[in-house]
């Protein structure tokens, strides 16, 4: 891993990124549950989160949760344009199907509202062997449950990468450090 990780262009109006470098190919998934159920309570509201991975032979994987792919849109579109079929029946309503996964599959290629998948690809590139990241789209703000949720986590990850404002990134940190997640602490 070199020393500065991989930019990401700035975060959609009123969303944050942050990237967070765990010690353990697993433990990203272990955080990103925990932040999940602070979502369900809406402690937290995530737009995207990605997992990269890389076990010891530095084979890496990368799990998205939001981002719809061409397939993902073509499945939806086919979908709704089944459903329609239906109600118009014949040969247009085949036509109607046809329709519809073409344009689920033009939707998910061109609509990519989470984390841009190069700085992704980048990311997972970066990271150590026997190491995990997390990097999330999240709304600016962040209820101090959070900081506590991340606090479990402490000394098992840094902040490679965010768009927080900086009081907000130190208490982050000082979080995963094990601090009372307040700066200076």
């Amino acid at each position: 891993m070199t020393d500065v990780p991989p930019e990401q262009p700035a975060a959609p109006s009123g969303q944050e990124i942050l990237a967070i470098v765990l010690d353990k190919p697993t433990r990203a998934e272990q955080v990103l549950l925990a932040l999940a159920h602070l979502q369900g309570e809406g402690k937290l509201r995530m737009h995207d989160a990605v997992i990269v991975a890389k076990d010891a032979s530095g084979q890496s994987r990368t799990v998205e949760t939001v981002d719809v792919t061409p397939a993902k849109g073509a499945v939806a579109g086919g979908w709704f344009g089944l459903l329609a079929s239906f109600l118009i029946g014949g040969p247009v309503g085949l036509g109607v199907m046809a329709g519809g996964i073409a344009a689920g599959a033009l939707y998910g290629k061109l609509v990519d509202r989470g984390l841009e998948d190069g700085w992704v690809k980048d990311m997972a590139d970066w990271i150590d062997p026997e190491t995990s990241a997390l990097l999330l789209l999240v709304d600016a703000g962040f209820h101090p449950d959070v900081l506590a949720e991340l606090r479990r986590f402490e000394g098992t990850g840094e902040i490679a990468y965010s768009t927080l404002p900086e009081g907000v990134r130190s208490e982050i940190e000082a979080a995963l450090e094990g601090g009372n997640g307040t700066p200076g602490a």
